[in-house]
C-alpha cells in the first residue's frame, strides 16, 4: 500500500492564498468567470497576485510576463501606452512586456489577468547512470521481449544549448534551437543553428549526452540512458530567466499542435531555491502544465541547497512534474540535493500526488478546491554525484575535471540526476511504443517511474527522494505485462521529522 501521508495544516489552497508571504496582492472583482473559462480558480475569484518583487510605485519599466486566462485575452496589452510593445506566446495564456508601476496596477485590475510575475532570474543545479538504473539491462533487453534504447521517442531539454557537432550527439539531434533576440525586439524568438555549438560552457552538452549521447567517441563505455532517442536541445544561455522558459515551452507546445515535432519528455536542470508554496499561476507552472496536457513529462532537477529541508526547487512542486533528487553512486543522497518539507512544517506540506493532481485539475477546469494544489517532495532519485557524460573540449566545464576523456567530463548536481531520469522516461514511452503502437499518457509514465522506484535504501525519506531510486528496468517491465501504474501504487518513503 502507498503512503499517502497528506500534513496539509492548512485549509488554504497552496500560493493562491491572500496571505502569501512574498506576494503583493490587489484587489480584483471577478465573480462569476470560474464557471465560464477554461483556466480559472479561486485565485480569479477574487484577486490578482502581483509578485512582490515588482514596484508598483515606481516610473521605471520593469520586465514582467502577465498570465491572462485565455491565449486570446493577451492582445488587451495592446490597450496600454507601451514603450516596447509586448510579445503573446502561440499558445500559453501570457504576454511578456516591460510596464511601469502604474501599468502594473492597471493590469492588476483587468478581469482577464490571474498574476503579474517579474521576469526572474533562474539558476542551473550544477560512473555509470545506465547501470545504477538498470537501463543497461533494458539496452541488452535481458529478460524483455525485445532491447529499448528509445529509437521511437522524442525528448528535449532546455539548459545552455549543445554542441551539435559533438560525436556522441550529432545522429540523434534533431533540433539545436538558440534564443536569438529580445521578444518585445522581433518575432523569431529561436533559431534552429544544427551543428553549431550553441552551449556556453558544456552544462546543456552533459545533460543532453546524460538523456542521449550514443556513445560514439568512448566506443558505448559513456552512452547516454536512451541511446537512440531523437534530442532537441533549447539553449537558454546563461543567462537563464523566466520568460526564455516559458518561451520554450511555448515553442515546443505549439511545433507538436502543429505536427512539425512530438517531443514526449523535456528535461529542466534549473530552477528556483524559494520556500514559497506552490503557486499554479506562476507563469513557469503555467507552461509545464499546458506542456503535460499535451503529453509533454516535465522532469525537473530538485535543486542543490540542500541537505535542509523545505529547499526544494519551485518548479518541482506541480503535481505533474517528476522532481528528482540526486545520489551518489552507492545510492545515498548527497548533501547538496535540496529536500522537500518535512511532515511536521509549519504550513502547507503534502507528498499525496493524487490528491494534489486531482486539485489542480479541477483548479484548471474552474472549480474551486479545497486543499493542496501541490506537492512537497521529490519523485524520484538518481545519480548525481561525478555522472560522466559529453562535454566539449573548450567547454569551461571541462576544466573542472581531470579525466584524460576531452569529449567528455564528470559532474555533480541534481542536473546531472535530472536527465538520467528523462532519460528513463524516454525508455518508458519507448518500450510502451513498441509494445502497443501509440505513445502512453505523460502521467501514467510519472505512476510508473515511481511505483517501480526502490524506496528501502539508505533510511530514504519522502522530502530527501519521494518514492525512491528511479528502476527503469523494473519499470520496462511493467509495460510488456500491460501494467502501467496508477494513483497509489507507489510506496513514499517515510516522513523525516
Amino acid at each position: 500500500m502507498t503512503d499517502t501521508t497528506n500534513s496539509t495544516t492548512e485549509t488554504r489552497t497552496d500560493a493562491v492564498s491572500a496571505s502569501t508571504r512574498r506576494r503583493f496582492v490587489a484587489g480584483l472583482g471577478v465573480a462569476g468567470l470560474a464557471t465560464t473559462l477554461p483556466f480559472a480558480g479561486s485565485a480569479a475569484a477574487d484577486e490578482t497576485i502581483v509578485d512582490e518583487t515588482l514596484d508598483t510605485a515606481s516610473d521605471a519599466l520593469q520586465e514582467t510576463l502577465v498570465v491572462f486566462e485565455e491565449n486570446d485575452q493577451v492582445d488587451r496589452l495592446a490597450e496600454l501606452d507601451l514603450a516596447l510593445g509586448y510579445h503573446s506566446f502561440a499558445v500559453l495564456p501570457v504576454g511578456y512586456t516591460e510596464l511601469t508601476g502604474e501599468q502594473l496596477l492597471a493590469v492588476a485590475d483587468w478581469d482577464e489577468v490571474r498574476y503579474v510575475s517579474a521576469n526572474r532570474d533562474l539558476e542551473y543545479f550544477n560512473d555509470d547512470s545506465r547501470e545504477t538504473t538498470g537501463a543497461d539491462r533494458v539496452h541488452e533487453g535481458e529478460d524483455l521481449e525485445t532491447a529499448y534504447t528509445g529509437e521511437n521517442v522524442h525528448t528535449a531539454v532546455i539548459d545552455t544549448g549543445v554542441d551539435g557537432a559533438h560525436p556522441d550527439l550529432e545522429r540523434n539531434l534533431a533540433a539545436n534551437w538558440q534564443w536569438v533576440g529580445d521578444p518585445l525586439e522581433q518575432g523569431v524568438l529561436w533559431e534552429d543553428l544544427g551543428p553549431a555549438n550553441t552551449d556556453d560552457n558544456g552544462h546543456g552538452t552533459h545533460c543532453c549526452g546524460t538523456v542521449g549521447g550514443d556513445g560514439t567517441e568512448s566506443d558505448g563505455e559513456y552512452k547516454g540512458i536512451a541511446p537512440d532517442a531523437t534530442l532537441t536541445s533549447y539553449s537558454a544561455n546563461l543567462s537563464l530567466t523566466l520568460v526564455t522558459v516559458v518561451a520554450a515551452y511555448d515553442h515546443m507546445i505549439e511545433r507538436k499542435q502543429s505536427g512539425e515535432t512530438d517531443i514526449q519528455v523535456v528535461s529542466n536542470s534549473y530552477g528556483l531555491a524559494e520556500d514559497e508554496d506552490y503557486d499554479p499561476n506562476d507563469p513557469g507552472n503555467v507552461a509545464t502544465w499546458y506542456a503535460f496536457e499535451a503529453d509533454i513529462l516535465p522532469v525537473f532537477a530538485a535543486g542543490n541547497d540542500g541537505p535542509e529541508t523545505n529547499t526544494l526547487n519551485f518548479y518541482t512542486r506541480g503535481p505533474h512534474v517528476l522532481g528528482v533528487a540526486a545520489t551518489e553512486a552507492d545510492q545515498t543522497v548527497t548533501d547538496f540535493s535540496s529536500r522537500g518539507r518535512s511532515p511536521g512544517y509549519d504550513g502547507v506540506t503534502n507528498y499525496d500526488r493524487e490528491t494534489a493532481f486531482e486539485n489542480h485539475r479541477a483548479f484548471y477546469s474552474g472549480d474551486d478546491p479545497d486543499g493542496s494544489l501541490g506537492i512537497y517532495r521529490n519523485g524520484v532519485a538518481a545519480k548525481g554525484g561525478s555522472v560522466m557524460s559529453t562535454l566539449n573540449p573548450t567547454h569551461a566545464l571541462q576544466a573542472t575535471e581531470t579525466d584524460a576523456e576531452v569529449f567528455y567530463g564528470r559532474l555533480s548536481g541534481t542536473s546531472m540526476a535530472c536527465p538520467g531520469v528523462a532519460g528513463c522516461a524516454t525508455l518508458v514511452v519507448d518500450a510502451y511504443y513498441e509494445t502497443h503502437g501509440e505513445y502512453p499518457d505523460a502521467i501514467d509514465v510519472l505512476n510508473t517511474l515511481e511505483a517501480t522506484a526502490v524506496e528501502d535504501v539508505h533510511d530514504y525519506t519522502a522530502e530527501s527522494v519521494g518514492a525512491g531510486f528511479a528502476d527503469v528496468y523494473a519499470a520496462v517491465e511493467r509495460v510488456e505485462a500491460d501494467d502501467l501504474a496508477d494513483f497509489g501504487e507507489a510506496t513514499i518513503a517515510p516522513g523525516g521529522e
